[in-house]
């Protein structure tokens, strides 16, 4: 510890260049490993330091100071530990204020790392709410960042931005900014949710929608006439299987006769999400009847058959099939208008899951 802190008088805003270059490089070091981290993290002095070395002005001191954040923010005691901080000091470092500024920035050269400090403190629900206040006015520059692909002119992808965003909506206000319509979020960010380049775009997309169908709030709003929301879930569910025209006729017009080319999401644990979602939006019975009206069931029949001998994962077939079944019956059969009502005991849970397990097991023997 005694070591650590001595490092402390070299990485000062004020230091000879290169003490604060060889100094911050050993803390870069130290801070990919837990007890470095610890150590670091317990030392404000330290903490204070690294805030005033993002802003220095060497491109490589800044560099090396905003990847230590990254890695101090990783777990969330860390990330707690330095958002209240920042917030603390004096004159105070306003690091999401700083971190929005240079991701809106086209010409940074470290947005993506910023990005990755944001994703980082936002991951945290309890920090959301006064992440929200310092971001809201400028949420809609940030989506505009993230659905231009070649906005940063520095080579900035700022895939980050799609858990940055996933992780606001944890809170039921964050829900409400994506989904207003003078923000136009959502229709910015959906694309995304195929986005085949990066698996961080895709899920952070993915985990957008799934949070929103969370909220049976949304279920109107998701399940519109426009069938966007329904599509970017759908999509990467779909495979090149040929349809009667009968079948086709029920699905939304962007997902009638794909390509032979087509593919699934090849992540699993991304099917599983987005499956979720569709089990989300079958909760009452006005949902269901747009869900089999849209051909929901017609295209799970045919992703049923495609996991069971290609993507073989377990617990994405049980997915499916907890959707299936419902789709499956008819109202009078359900008998209730919100499966949200009903009461589970702990008990009966646990033997459903075992039965669905033995069950799943069988279409994988």
């Amino acid at each position: 510890m005694d070591t650590v802190k001595e490092l402390i008088q070299f990485i000062q805003p004020n230091q000879r260049l290169d003490l604060k270059a060889v100094a911050l490089t050993h803390v870069l070091s130290l801070t990919g490993s837990t007890e470095g981290k610890d150590a670091i993290l317990s030392l404000d002095d330290m903490l204070i330091a690294i805030f005033g070395l993002t802003l220095d002005a060497s491109a490589t001191i800044a560099k090396d100071a905003v990847l230590s954040l990254i890695n101090l923010t990783a777990e969330e005691a860390g990330a707690i530990k330095v958002f209240e901080l920042a917030l603390q000091v004096q004159p105070r470092f306003a690091i999401v204020d700083v971190a929005a500024k240079q991701i809106c920035d086209e010409q940074a050269e470290l947005a993506d790392a910023w990005s990755m400090v944001l994703s980082n403190l936002t991951r945290v629900e309890s920090l959301v709410p006064a992440i929200l206040d310092a971001l809201e006015k400028v949420l809609p520059q940030l989506a505009k960042a993230f659905a231009k692909l070649d906005y940063n002119k520095k080579k900035s992808k700022l895939h980050y931005l799609a858990p940055i965003f996933c992780n606001l909506t944890q809170v039921s206000r964050g829900r409400e900014l994506c989904c207003q319509p003078k923000y136009q979020l959502l229709e910015k960010l959906l694309p995304f949710a195929s986005f085949e380049e990066s698996v961080v775009r895709r899920g952070g997309t993915i985990g957008i929608i799934k949070n929103i169908c969370f909220d049976v709030v949304y279920h109107d709003v998701i399940l519109n006439e426009q069938d966007d929301i329904l599509v970017a879930i759908l999509q990467p569910l779909c495979g090149p299987e040929e349809f009667s025209d009968e079948d086709n006729e029920k699905l939304p017009i962007e997902l009638q006769y794909l390509p032979e080319s087509k593919t699934r999401e090849i992540d699993p644990d991304l099917r599983k999400m987005l499956l979720e979602c569709l089990l989300q939006l079958c909760a009452t019975r006005r949902c269901r009847e747009v869900l089999r009206a849209k051909g929901v069931y017609e295209i799970l029949r045919e992703y049923h058959k495609w996991e069971a001998k290609v993507g073989r994962d377990s617990e994405c077939l049980l997915a499916c099939e907890n959707v299936v079944d419902i789709l499956l019956k008819k109202e009078e059969e359900i008998g209730l208008d919100n499966y949200h009502n009903i009461e589970v005991s702990a008990d009966q849970a646990d033997k459903f899951i075992q039965d669905d397990a033995a069950y799943v097991k069988t279409l994988l023997d």
